[in-house]
Parts: C-alpha cells; structure tokens; sequence
C-alpha cells in the first residue's frame, strides 16, 4: 500500500475512535483527499520492449542443414571423375618374356604408379654375370631395329648369388607406344646403346 494512503487510513481511524459518531462530511474529505494522493504518485511499473519474435527451432535446424548441404556440393562440383587417373598399384599389363632358344622364360608385370609404371620381373633362368656386366630391361616400339632403335631403357639388374631374379623397375613408358619388352646383356663398357645380345623378348599383354 503506498504511503500516502497508509497515512490517510491511519487519519481516518483515529478520527473514528476519538469520535463514535464521525462526521460523513469528513470522512468524503478524507476520501477524497486519499484518491488525489494516488492520483499523484508516479507509476513504477517497469515499461516493457517487445522483443523480436524468435525463429522456430525447426527452421534454424533446416537452415543449417542446408548450409552443409551447399559446401558440400561445391567439393563435389570441383571435382571431375572424368580428369581422375587408375589408380596407382592397379595391375596394366603382363608379359612372358623367352629367349631365342625357347628355354629361359621371365614373367612381367606393370602396374599404374603416379611416377610411371612399376615393372616387376621374375625368372631363375638367367646366369650370373662377371663382375662389371648387367642385364637391362627395354619398353621397344614399333621399327626398332639397331640402325634405327625405338626404344626405352627401364632399367638394370643382377640375378642374385643364387641365379634368381625378382627385380622391381620403374619407368615413364607408355606400354601402348612400346607394345615388346626385350633384355639384353650388357657388358658395362658405358655405352648406353642396347648391346646386340638379346636373351629375352615378349609381348606385353594388356
């Protein structure tokens, strides 16, 4: 109860126990008296801002959602299937090498690497070289010949102290332009040209 109103109520009651018949003139005038205090007194009820009505909860979810949605369909866009190469480690091609004899047989395989191909050769048929001497493995195209040679080198190697071969060899060959693998001895003199002793041939089979 406000102040005011305490202090005319407390007025009034002493009026009426000091007076068992009390004049209703004054008590309309305290009455009244009463009412124009209130009328006075400013009004502290706190004054309200509407606020902004807040989104659904549902909406916000969607709205996220479609975010993720949108980045990631960018990735997927940005990426071409079509440029995309086999990939590495996947097997591309065999070959049974012979001598010319028909009696040594080496068995190849190449696989995609992103640096080439990676070419692993196994036999136990070719013999041990004196110290000094190798043998090299060649990618060879179509017309090679020794006047004219069309041909790729993939690499060197030794059969080990036990005669077997089982080498892995890389290159950046084409095998479709260099369809024919062939293996010469070399005699380690430093001349990069295939010497003209052949001990292995075949076709690459794809």
């Amino acid at each position: 109860m406000p102040a005011d109103d305490e202090l005319m109520l407390r007025r009034l009651g002493d009026t009426l126990v000091g007076d068992r018949t009390p004049d209703p003139a004054r008590v309309t005038a305290l009455r009244e008296a009463a009412a124009d205090a209130r009328s006075t007194v400013p009004s502290t009820t706190a004054t309200r801002v509407p606020r902004a009505p807040r989104p659904a909860r549902r909406a916000v979810v969607l709205g996220a959602a479609a975010a993720i949605v949108v980045a990631l369909g960018i990735g997927v866009v940005t990426r071409d299937p079509g440029t995309q190469q086999v990939a590495d480690g996947v097997l591309e091609f065999t070959s049974t090498l012979r001598a010319p004899d028909g009696k040594a047989v080496a068995d190849v395989t190449g696989t995609r690497a992103g640096i080439g191909r990676v070419l692993e050769l196994r036999t136990d048929e070719l013999p041990i070289r004196a110290t000094g001497q190798y043998y090299e493995v060649w990618f060879v195209g179509p017309g090679d010949s020794p006047l004219s040679p069309n041909r790729i080198s993939a690499g060197t190697f030794h059969p080990d102290e036990f005669g077997r071969t089982d080498v892995r060899l890389t290159a950046a060959v084409d095998p479709s332009k260099y369809p024919e693998l062939s293996v010469t001895a070399e005699r380690g003199d430093g001349d990069p040209r295939p010497s003209d002793t052949e001990v292995l041939r075949g076709v690459i089979a794809r």
